[in-house]
């Protein structure tokens, strides 16, 4: 029963490594296309899912407490504010002109 259940693990990460080669391979093909910003919102999307799979399985996170996955959401939602705060200052703060700014 224990051998078994060795050869299900491994196969489970013979596939996962080799869907973290593809998604890689995705990610160097997408930036071999120059898509610009376009690029951009394909690849991190995909980069995002490849650290996910990384740290849910070959980090042994799908084990861990809950106490780890409240701080695994709360580190996503301060990576979201972080990552918006600036547009939404510069879409909606109030601008003065400067030698930087082509008012």
């Amino acid at each position: 029963m224990e051998h078994n259940s060795n050869q299900d693990e491994f196969k489970r990460d013979i596939l996962i490594y080799f869907s973290i080669i593809v998604m890689t391979g995705l990610i160097i093909g997408i930036n071999h296309l120059h898509l610009k910003v376009l690029g951009i919102y394909l690849i991190v999307p995909i980069a995002c899912a490849e650290a996910g799979i990384l740290g849910y399985y070959f980090m042994h996170l799908m084990t861990k407490k809950r106490t780890v996955h409240l701080i695994l959401l709360l580190t996503v939602i301060v990576f979201i504010n972080l990552l918006f705060w600036p547009a939404w200052d510069v879409a909606y703060s109030p601008r003065v002109p400067s030698e930087f700014t082509n008012f």
